[in-house]
Order: structure tokens, then sequence, then C-alpha cells
């Protein structure tokens, strides 16, 4: 095997075991969610103060199994894309993602509040698709 190809490996299994980390955590909330009832303070609670908090919280929570099933499986596909086609700057991408999704839900969301990593799955498919645009036009043309 190359050593390019062997590099690519590694990166993808790191990918993989990344975005397979993050919604193993995702799990262990929604089950200490189950034992402990809900978590209202780290909701987030748009316009309000109190409910900045839920900026960085929210998305670790989610409010029955099947939004954590929906959400698991968009962050498992789109984090180990991301994070394998472009490792550093998903490094960069992802906190963004994460703290700009939840400041707009924050600025302009609803009562009474939001959870889940719905911002983060929605910001990982732009983040790919546009990057794979703006990828696929700096590659040179094939020549006649």
């Amino acid at each position: 095997m190359s050593s390019q190809r062997t590099l690519e490996r590694r990166r993808l299994v790191r990918a993989v075991l990344a975005s397979a980390a993050l919604v193993a955590v995702l799990a262990w909330i929604h089950m200490l969610q189950a034992w402990m009832g809900p978590l209202p303070a780290l909701v987030l609670r748009p316009g309000e103060v109190s409910g900045l908090l839920g900026v960085l919280t929210a998305p670790l929570l989610h409010g029955s199994l099947q939004h954590l099933s929906a959400n698991a499986g968009a962050l498992l596909l789109l984090g180990t894309l991301a994070l394998s086609v472009y490792p550093r700057a998903s490094l960069r991408a992802v906190p963004t993602i994460w703290l700009l999704s939840g400041l707009g839900v924050w600025f302009i969301g609803g009562p009474p509040g939001h959870i889940g990593a719905s911002g983060i799955t929605h910001g990982l498919m732009f983040f790919v698709f546009f990057l794979g645009l703006i990828s696929a036009t700096r590659r040179p043309s094939p020549r006649a």
C-alpha cells in the first residue's frame, strides 16, 4: 500500500472515530436526561440572557430517541466526510458552526426553547457542499 493511501486511510479512521465519539457523547447525555429528567437550564431560550448558555449546551440535548437518531446519522455521515476530506478546515469550522447556529437561533428563534444538533448538521452539510464546489473549481481542467 502506498504511503498516500495509508495516510488517507488513517485520516478516514480518525474521522469515523471522532464522529462516533461525538454521537456516543450525545447518546450518553440522552441516557442521563432519561435518568435525571429534563435539563431546562441547558435549553437554548431565544432572547433571554439566561438562555445564552444553551448556545453551547442545546446541541447536546435531544427530546427523544428519534430526534437523537436523526441527528446522529447526519453527524456520523457529515462529520466523517468533513473530517476526512477537509481535516484542518473542519477543526476550525465545527466550533464556528456550533456557535453561529446557536447564536442565530438565540437571535431569531421563537419561544419556548430549542434543543438538538440540527444546526450543526445543517452547517456541516453546507460546509462540505461549498468546500466541494470551491475545490472542484480549483482543479485544473483536463486538456483535450
